[in-house]
């Protein structure tokens, strides 16, 4: 659990850096700090192809069927920047555990708790906005996403098979902004990673609306559109194999909350 403290720290040490940007920004310097915190919703369904302590099983669940097979379903997701001019720095967190029934062979049942934190560095390669809107905007960014995954596997009047893995994808991306007025715009945003370092591939993007406006000395931003994330990772041989080779997809809505 190394690597999750890991995490953690870099996480904590995000805020914290946030938390000091904000004391010492200034509205009126185009170089100010600001922070930018978005809370969210991805109802997403998992598909594919996992094995459990070598056992195969296949995931075809919507997120509607996730709810409904899902007595304790509990989520955490949240998206924070910190910029200053063109560059910035990024993290993103999402925790949910869910429970998938039927999956593979009659009678087998599997509940999943999934972390997902990415973390990164961005530059604005293009901003025609400062001159005029409508205009776009254009980032590129590179870090990390780390995957923690606990899987219980019940098969109903056999004991109960359970494997945790995690590891660490690099991932590098883009994020285009197509801004249409002050208040309307859209984002659309994709990277790929793993290369073999962590998932032999893995890969994601997104499509959001947006609408924005001033409020309390605030920006705010109303984001919804549809999010897919593909991970396809392997470990381990014989009765403690692994594998994680799924894509996860369904509509994504939030709040963002820029100082």
């Amino acid at each position: 659990m190394l690597r999750l403290r890991l995490v953690v720290v870099l996480g904590v040490g995000l805020l914290v850096a946030a938390t000091a940007s904000i004391a010492r920004a200034e509205d009126d310097d185009p170089n100010a700090w600001h922070l930018t915190f978005t809370p969210y919703l991805w109802a997403a369904g998992l598909y594919g192809d996992v094995t459990v302590r070598g056992v195969d099983a296949s995931l075809d669940a919507s997120f509607l069927d996730i709810l409904d097979n899902t007595d304790t379903l509990v989520g955490l997701q949240g998206h924070v920047e910190v910029t200053r001019g063109r560059l910035g720095v990024y993290g993103d967190f999402f925790y949910v555990k869910t429970k998938v029934e039927d999956a593979g062979r009659t009678g087998l049942d599997i509940t999943n708790r999934m972390w997902f934190v990415e973390f990164g560095a961005q530059y604005r390669l293009v901003d025609t906005t400062i001159d005029r809107v409508p205009g776009i905007t254009l980032d590129v960014y590179a870090g990390g996403r780390y995957s923690y995954l606990e899987l219980d596997l019940d098969t109903r009047g056999e004991p109960s098979l359970n494997q945790q893995v995690d590891w660490i994808d690099p991932i590098v991306g883009g994020r285009l902004g197509v801004h249409f007025s002050e208040h309307v715009f859209l984002l659309f945003a994709g990277d790929v990673g793993g290369f073999g370092v962590g998932s032999d591939l893995a890969w994601s993007v997104m499509g959001l609306f947006g609408y924005k406006w001033q409020g309390a000395g605030l920006e705010w931003a109303i984001l919804a559109g549809y999010k897919a994330l593909y991970q396809d990772y392997t470990t381990g041989s014989g009765i403690n194999r692994f594998r994680w080779d799924t894509t996860m997809h369904g509509p994504i809505l939030g709040l963002s909350i820029r100082f």
